[in-house]
Order: structure tokens, then C-alpha cells, then sequence
């Protein structure tokens, strides 16, 4: 049902823009300029909230302004004062983009050969993007398509996860045996400066890109701790990362132990295989880790939840007009009727909020360890005609008992902080520890 109706949002969405202008009737290069309209009816419509086409303007024309900035040496100042003022022309009451479309196009005329006027447009949409929530971003083609990658398992990089918390960059997990693990990287830890370049102001994709890179080439991160105040650089060399996903094992005293690090695809019936394996190999209590899960596909944390909950909602969805779509538990999945203790951190955020909160609520697991993220929106990928795309925040979402639990995040029945030492894992111990008196 929830899958049917975000096609059902795709495919209103698409006949709405074709109405406003259609891709075939856009000519040559000129075609990229109006992905600003495109991506500004889509947040028009689906986005979670209302948002003033003036301020949508305003980020439009300020992220084109930085990236005029990055040409400004190049060019004469009158050309540059120029440029200003087209860009800073008063937008027509028939489109709040006028000045960066003018700005645009004279840059395709007379500019190119000093200016990338795809760069134009991709600062133009970072910048109305960034007026909106943390979550919500414009992705060029090239990031697209490393999003894609990344949600078959793999990409380039150091293997950490980062949000944007206060303005900031700020990692939310370091991946298990990544370059970034090994450089002892912390939840909670913000990202000063980026190969000495402030992240202030930046955007968590321009933060991403900048840390991202080839192979065997090094990035140095700025951290500031904010448990130690303490302020220091890592050089940390990249590797290519293969994102773990679901991964299981028995552990003492008949203690099953599944770990997932993410929803991807096919998550759910991955776990369910992992309860047969470890159901056949003696286990009959079990360890769900979602440390470190920054969540991902709805659909397979609700399949997940299936796997531990009693039939009946997982989580309520509510989109920007307060209608909320209540996704329940799947039928096709059968419920495990053993003890279960759920560890959960700081890393973990949306779908690994959603199981979790759904797992003590119900009354079916302990929640071992720390409180989580307190990410409680939606994101829907709304791909562009130029094969770039949006991430949009489209829905709030509520827990299995209609709790909302933005920025406050879920406290778990007993708490364990995370050792400093990465050789032990008091949580890990704790739960073990639970289970084995039952």
C-alpha cells in the first residue's frame, strides 16, 4: 500500500510537470535551466510543509552567487559586476527564478569558456535545497548515481555516515573495520574543515563529495569532540567501502546475534534467514544490534519490525496535509516469540527508530544501550528529467503508538554508554549478560 501510493505521488507529479512545460519541447542545453521549475513544483507539492516561493528564490540565487564566486578570478570586473546584476534582477511574477534563468543563458552566450553554466544550475538548485530541512538535498547525475551504488552496498570513501546536526556536519556512525572506524571517529564527532576548507554553510552533500574520493588518495578532517572539547586533524586514507548489511552469529549461552546496518533491498527476508540459520544452530533468545543503523528503506524496516512485533501498525506515516497512512505489520513474515534484547546508539536513526521504538512499545525487547538520533521525517528520491534528482523530506512518521520522537529519539529501558576502547563493547556484554539470566 505505502509503495503504491508514493508511485501514485510519481506519477501526479509527472503529469503535473509535463502540464507546466514538456521535456521534449526543451532544446539542447537550455534543458538544464528548467530543472529549477521542476524541482520547485515538486517541493510546491510534496514537500512536508509549506515554504514561501520567495525564499526558495532567495536560496536559488545565493547558491548561484558561491558558485560565481569560485569563477570571480577568471573574470573582468565588468564582467563580473555584469553577472551580479542579471542574477540580482527582480524575478518576473511568472517565475521566481528569472534572474539566475537570465543569469544562465548569458553565461551559455557569452561566458562558457570561463564559467560551467551546468555548475550554474547545480548551485542554483543546492541553494533553493538548503532553505528547506537537513534531510532534503539536490543530487547532481554524478551523485545520483553514487547514491544508487551505495544502496547495492558499495562506494568510495572513509565509511562514515554524517547529518547535518546545529548547522554542522556531524558523524553519526563510523562503519565497522573503515578507514574512518579505524581512525577512531565518533558519533556526535562535527566536521570542522574538510582538506582545510570550512564546512560552515556547506550543505551534507557538498560535506559527502569533499570527503569522498578515489582509492588510496587522503583526506584530512578537522574534528571538533564535543564530550572533550577537544579540537584536532586526521589524515585518513580512502578505501573502496562495502557497506555490511546484515550479518549474524551465536554467541554464548544459546544467544542468537544479527546485526544490520542499514535497510537495504531484501533486508528484511535477509534477517529472516539469519533467525532460521541461528533457530537451527540452537539459538532460542536473540541480539537485534542496530547500532549504527541511519535507517534507509521503509518498506524493509516494517518487514524487520514484522520479524519481532505482534500483528498491528509499525509506524504512522503523515504527510504535509496531517493525513497519516498506517503501515502495519507484514502479513508474510511471522512474528519471533523469543526473548530479545535491541542495542541501539546515538547512530541509530529513522527505520532502526522506527523497529526499535515499535520493539519496547509492544513490549517485545529491551532496548540496551543509548538514546537514539531522533530523526522523524520521511525522504522521498524524486529523480529530474537531466538524471540528476531531489531528496525531499515528504512525511512525518510516528511510532507504533503515535509518538513522535523528533530530536528526542528513543531512551532505552537500561542504558549503557559506549566504551571509549573499541576492544570492548559493554553493550554488547550487557546484552549478553540480560539474556542469559532469562
Amino acid at each position: 500500500m505505502a509503495m503504491r501510493s508514493r508511485l501514485v505521488l510519481l506519477v501526479l507529479a509527472i503529469v503535473l510537470l509535463g502540464s507546466l512545460v514538456s521535456p521534449q519541447e526543451i532544446q539542447g542545453s537550455d534543458r538544464r535551466i528548467y530543472m529549477l521549475e521542476y524541482a520547485y513544483q515538486y517541493i510546491q507539492h510534496y514537500y512536508v510543509e509549506d515554504v514561501e516561493a520567495e525564499k526558495l528564490a532567495e536560496g536559488a540565487v545565493e547558491g548561484t552567487r558561491k558558485v560565481l564566486e569560485e569563477f570571480r578570478d577568471e573574470l573582468a570586473e565588468s564582467d563580473w559586476e555584469r553577472l551580479i546584476e542579471t542574477l540580482d534582477n527582480n524575478p518576473s511574477s511568472r517565475s521566481p527564478f528569472r534572474g539566475v534563468e537570465n543569469l544562465y543563458r548569458l553565461v551559455l552566450d557569452e561566458y562558457r569558456d570561463k564559467i560551467d553554466p551546468d555548475e550554474v544550475v547545480e548551485g542554483a538548485l543546492a541553494g533553493m535545497m538548503g532553505e528547506l530541512d537537513p534531510y532534503s538535498n539536490y543530487m547532481n547525475p554524478e551523485r545520483y548515481e553514487e547514491m544508487q551504488r551505495e544502496m547495492e552496498g558499495e562506494y568510495g570513501g572513509i565509511g562514515i555516515l554524517i547529518t547535518l546536526r546545529d548547522e554542522r556536519a556531524t558523524v553519526v556512525e563510523a562503519f565497522d573495520s573503515t578507514p574512518g572506524y579505524r581512525a577512531n571517529l565518533k558519533p556526535g564527532d562535527v566536521i570542522m574543515e574538510v582538506n582545510g576548507e570550512s564546512t560552515e554553510g556547506m550543505i551534507l552533500n557538498d560535506v559527502s563529495s569533499r570527503i569522498r574520493g578515489p582509492k588510496g588518495t587522503q583526506v584530512n578532517l578537522t574534528i571538533f569532540r564535543p564530550e572533550t572539547e577537544e579540537e584536532f586533524d586526521v589524515d585518513i586514507t580512502r578505501e573502496t567501502i562495502e557497506i555490511p548489511n546484515v550479518t549474524g552469529e551465536m554467541k554464548e549461552n544459546n544467544i542468537g546475534y544479527i546485526s544490520i546496518m542499514q535497510f537495504m533491498e531484501n533486508t528484511g527476508e535477509k534477517v529472516a534467514g539469519k533467525i532460521y540459520d541461528l533457530k537451527e544452530q540452537g539459538a532460542d533468545k536473540f541480539i537485534l544490534d542496530l547500532r549504527g543503523n541511519p535507517g534507509g528503506l521503509l518498506k524493509e524496516a516494517v518487514n524487520v519490525a514484522s520479524l519481532f512485533m505482534p500483528r498491528g501498525p509499525v509506524v504512522h506515516v503523515a504527510d504535509r496535509s496531517g493525513i497519516r497512512e498506517v503501515l502495519e505489520t507484514n502479513p508474510n513474515y511471522r512474528s519471533l516469540d523469543l526473548p530479545l534484547v535491541v542495542l541501539v546508539d546515538l547512530g541509530s536513526a529513522s527505520g532502526s527508530e522506527i523497529v526499535a521504538a515499535g520493539i519496547q512499545e509492544q513490549e517485545v525487547g529491551t532496548l540496551i544501550g543509548e538514546s537514539t538520533f531522533g530523526k522523524a521525517t520521511v525522504q522521498s528520491i524524486l529523480p529530474l528529467p537531466d538524471g540528476s534528482a531531489l531528496r525531499l523530506t515528504t512525511a512525518r512518521y510516528y511510532t507504533s503508538k503515535q509518538v513522535f520522537i523528533e530530536e528526542d529519539g528513543v531512551e532505552p529501558d537500561i542504558i549503557v554508554e559506549r566504551s571509549d576502547d573499541l576492544e570492548e563493547d559493554k553493550q554488547l556484554e550487557e546484552a549478553i549478560r540480560f539474556l542469559s539470566d532469562k
